[in-house]
């Protein structure tokens, strides 16, 4: 059984974790398909959109430690601690919008998985820990720039120095997620990631060079002429300019019609 599944869907990338009986622990071999996968999926330029998922109600308990023991005492065991940044990275330098789609608990290693993509959608029972120091050991894999980033400095020390628990309502109100999901969870990220993906792909990925842009320190405004350019002149966009100003002018079509429509009062007179 793989570690890690990988379906396309139209224009979807679906990566699930896929070790359901030990919790989506994240082995090293995990994390190596992952980093694989992402630098093959930077290359395919039909998908849109890369949905991290995980099987079994668990979105990941963090890394597995045991397989990184056994890995420590290889030939290299600086690169075998590095891994989960590789992945972390990969997902990060992803053209696509990356959406993290979190049922259960999130922690540690999955934590910053979560953290590298650009969404982060949780089920109603999701709760997030980044328990590193009670165990002994840093938050490594990058973890620690980007939980700043989503947080801030001070809740990100407040989650790493007492490796207490966030629930979701707690998450959604620090903005380490966007979304809080109640309902069918699978129905709900599919409708919406369809959302993502019927927008035009010049501009999701000019978006998202802006957001990589800034996240590096690298964005410079003055490319956006260029890039709002290129947009008019594209079919896709055109058409979809072109359907965003029909919806417009049907509703308020509509908007008059109900407007101009006689009260019960009215008709009764």
């Amino acid at each position: 059984m793989a570690e890690l599944e990988i379906r396309r869907e139209e224009n979807v990338a679906w990566l699930t974790l896929n070790r359901p009986a030990a919790r989506n622990s994240l082995s090293p071999a995990l994390l190596r398909l992952l980093a694989q996968a992402c630098n093959e999926l930077a290359e395919d330029e039909d998908v849109r959109a890369v949905v991290l998922r995980a099987q079994g109600g668990v979105f990941s308990a963090g890394a597995d430690l045991m397989g990184f023991m056994a890995g420590m005492h290889g030939d290299d065991p600086e690169a075998a601690a590095d891994i989960g940044r590789k992945a972390a990275e990969a997902l990060l330098a992803l053209p696509q919008v990356t959406i993290a789609a979190i049922e259960g608990h999130c922690v540690g290693g999955g934590l910053v998985l979560a953290a590298s993509c650009d969404l982060r959608w949780a089920e109603s029972r999701s709760w997030f820990s980044a328990p590193e120091l009670d165990l002994g050991v840093p938050l490594a894999w990058g973890g620690m720039e980007r939980l700043v980033a989503l947080l801030g400095d001070t809740m990100a020390c407040e989650l790493v120095f007492t490796c207490r628990r966030l629930g979701v309502e707690e998450a959604l109100g620090h903005g380490l997620i966007s979304q809080r999901i109640d309902g069918d969870f699978d129905s709900i990220i599919g409708e919406q990631v369809a959302q993502i993906v019927a927008k035009p792909l010049g501009v999701l990925r000019t978006t998202k060079r802006q957001l990589q842009g800034i996240r590096s320190g690298s964005f410079c405004a003055s490319a956006d002429a260029a890039a709002l350019l290129a947009a008019l002149r594209a079919p896709e966009s055109q058409r979809a300019a072109q359907q965003y100003f029909a919806r417009r002018a049907a509703k308020a079509a509509r908007r008059n019609v109900e407007d101009t429509a006689p009260t019960n009062k009215e008709i009764a007179e």
